[in-house]
């Protein structure tokens, strides 16, 4: 019963000394530790390990499990030479720096773990005994060992109680320290106890026991009083996680496969032991879920870019929240640096799909990529016709298609951007390191891609909102402003009225012949003029008809060009016309289609003016099931800062201009389920309206 008792302490005090040192070595718990609590950790973890595995190999037979057994003796004289090193090291670290987890380097540190270089004399007497007991192995080493430690552990204990004023005025460390001191003491004194016992006695196994587990109790008290409450949760569910796997496997291994493998053994003369740890590492390599866990507790263990990814994405997330309401454009950019900069790659590219069409391009300073621009927007819109799932990854990859594309480009791998409307591509190149990207770096960029869609079509739905509102603010302006003009140019046009009557009166009773002639005829022109202003007001603000009849485009052009040909003339402008709808009509009426044509054709007649043969196209063709008239003239065309404004109200480029006409063809080509487009640059401006038949 006794040896099923230590077997099974042993392997509790390796899971235990494993998950504190595992503990200890994570990236966020470092700078909490000292250098020399991990050497304690390790120590003491090597030490209850080589015991564990000791005492499991210690009733096998062969030559292979006495060359375990020896390797698993080395382990334990390795954890028990570095362990007291590093208890000597604490000792007088805390003696001079306090509590301090990372003071100053100092390399004369290294001096006190000179003495566990003599594991390698140790390991040689060891194998070269031959013996599988291990006070029988290493019983060259035991006094200078006993020595070693005696001095090592006095010492510290010492320094321990000297160095209680170095940690302030707690009353807690100072009792830790004495408490701390008096297991030293304690440890040192049962190690001389069980070294003097004979084998024979009947309580050295209790004392072996004891003994053997002695070393667990520094590294629980130091780990307790760095960690406390902060990690003891952590570190009992992971013990009572792995205790219970080792316990399984430890059982099932005594039930059935021992007494199986123990019958081989005699019958065939080999040990299974090695053949069943290598069907192990076998099992975890052929195994793909159970290979990437051990992939990724190593990578947690070894590596900092798991952790440093995680910050690297929670920052960027953040980021990302706080910019999203920025410009579509300057988050893309944004993203593609913020990227590019947390995975240390050399090379990203951005590549948005309609109707955004941006592309962004990243390259660091120390990039080497000659892949232009161009090749990998050919290239992303041969991946975005590529079904794979949310990323593909060249070191995973199996499509041959894929890898050898991500090959030639220097990508290290793509995620697709798709949500909602958002449509596109990330394109990241290879690593400055040269590694690959690790599962926790991929999970966490396809979590940034997602956010960074939804938060450009946030965007896009915010711009689309202030864009209605705006609208309805200036449709609400106009509405009043209709009114308004409206009720105006009705209460001035009667006294207009009446003041050009009274004007012709007068000019035709003083005749042609009177000096005040010319005078009466300005103020019968101006009249006119006013007249003219009201009357573009009071069409502003009237409704629109209703009541569409289908009207024939070429015949209403014909008829305003008897009314235009006299502006043209006088102003030099040749006006053209190509009319190929003949009696097609389209649903509007006369008057609302005339005024449309008019302000187009009088607004190209005076751009024309004054140019370099002055000339005015007008053309009308069918389109599908629409019919289609351009007003084309060869001015100075139209300045670029009013061209997305042009259909503006009050927006005009004349200098004695209203800028209501172009608003209102815009408004009534709308109420006509219309399009109008206008193209300008130097050599001439067209506008085309389309209207359905």
């Amino acid at each position: 019963m006794l040896p099923q008792i230590e077997l099974f302490c042993m392997g509790f005090a390796a899971v235990v000394d494993t998950v504190l040192l595992l503990v200890v070595l994570e990236r966020v718990n470092r700078p909490l530790t000292a250098i020399w609590l991990r050497f304690a950790l390790l120590g003491a973890t090597l030490w209850h390990l080589g015991s564990f595995l000791h005492t499991l190999l210690r009733e096998t037979e062969g030559a292979p499990a006495a060359w375990l057994d020896s390797a698993c003796m080395t382990t334990m004289s390795a954890g028990l030479l570095l362990l007291s090193c590093a208890i000597l090291h604490a000792g007088l670290r805390v003696h001079r720096t306090g509590s301090i987890a990372h003071p100053p380097a100092d390399r004369r540190y290294l001096l006190v773990y000179i003495p566990s270089l003599f594991v390698v004399a140790v390991s040689a007497d060891i194998v070269r005994s031959g013996s599988r007991d291990f006070m029988v192995a290493t019983a060259g080493f035991q006094l200078p060992y006993l020595v070693w430690q005696v001095f090592a552990n006095l010492l510290t204990a010492v320094l321990f109680v000297r160095s209680r004023h170095n940690l302030g005025e707690s009353v807690t460390a100072a009792r830790f320290l004495t408490k701390f001191s008096i297991g030293l003491v304690t440890v040192t004194i049962l190690t001389i106890w069980y070294t003097a016992t004979s084998p024979t006695a009947r309580y050295e196994p209790v004392l072996r026991l004891v003994t053997n587990l002695s070393p667990l109790a520094p590294t629980l008290v130091f780990a307790w009083y760095i960690f406390r409450r902060r990690l003891l949760p952590l570190v009992f569910e992971r013990t009572l996680a792995y205790g219970a796997i080792l316990l399984a496997g430890f059982y099932l291994h005594r039930l059935t496969i021992s007494p199986m493998m123990s019958r081989f053994s005699e019958e065939l003369q080999f040990d299974f032991v090695v053949l069943e740890g290598l069907l192990l590492v076998a099992m975890v390599l052929a195994y793909q879920p159970l290979r990437q866990r051990v992939r990724e507790g190593l990578s947690y263990l070894v590596g900092g870019d798991v952790v440093e990814a995680r910050d690297a994405t929670r920052q960027l997330s953040v980021e990302l929240s706080r910019r999203a309401t920025e410009d579509v454009q300057d988050i893309a950019e944004w993203f593609t640096h913020g990227i590019r900069d947390a995975l240390r790659l050399r090379t990203s590219w951005l590549k948005l799909e309609e109707p955004l069409n941006q592309t962004v391009s990243v390259t660091g300073a120390d990039s080497e990529s000659t892949v232009s621009n161009a090749a990998i927007t050919g290239a992303a819109s041969i991946l975005a016709a590529i079904e794979f799932d949310r990323w593909i990854d060249r070191s995973r990859c199996t499509d041959r298609r894929q890898l050898e594309m991500l090959r030639d480009l220097d990508l290290i791998a793509a995620f697709r951007i798709d949500y909602r409307d958002i449509h596109g591509l990330l394109l990241l190149g290879t690593p400055v390191s040269g590694d690959r990207l690790q599962d926790e770096q991929l999970n966490a960029t396809a979590m940034l891609v997602d956010q960074f869609a939804a938060t450009v079509h946030n965007r896009q739905l915010e711009d689309a909102r202030q864009s209605a509102e705006r609208r309805a603010v200036q449709q609400e302006k106009l509405s009043v402003l209709g009114l308004l003009s409206g009720s105006l140019a009705h209460e001035i046009r009667n006294p207009l009225s009446s003041m050009r009557t009274i004007a012709t009166l007068l000019q035709e009773d003083i005749g042609g012949d009177d000096e005040h002639s010319k005078d009466v005829e300005l103020i019968v022109s101006e009249i006119d003029r006013l007249t003219a202003t009201t009357q573009r007001l009071l069409d502003f603000s009237r409704p629109a008809d209703a009541t569409h009849v289908g009207v024939a485009p070429d015949r209403v052009i014909e008829r305003l060009l008897h009314i235009l040909t006299h502006l043209a003339r006088q102003r030099g402008v040749q006006v053209t016309t190509k009319l190929d709808l003949g009696r097609t009509t389209v649903p509007a009426t006369d008057a609302t289609l005339s005024e449309i044509l008019l302000n187009l054709i009088k607004n190209a007649i005076e751009a024309a003016t004054g140019s370099e043969d002055s000339h005015v196209l007008i053309t009308t063709e069918l389109r599908g099931t629409a019919a289609v008239f351009a007003v084309r003239d060869n001015g100075g065309g139209i300045d670029p800062d009013l061209q997305d404004r042009m259909f503006l109200p009050f927006v005009t480029g004349k200098p004695d201009g209203t800028g209501l006409g172009l608003y209102l063809v815009g408004e009534r080509v709308r109420e006509l389920n219309g399009t109008i487009t206008c193209t300008s640059d130097s050599s001439g401006t067209v506008f085309e309206v389309m209207l359905p038949l």
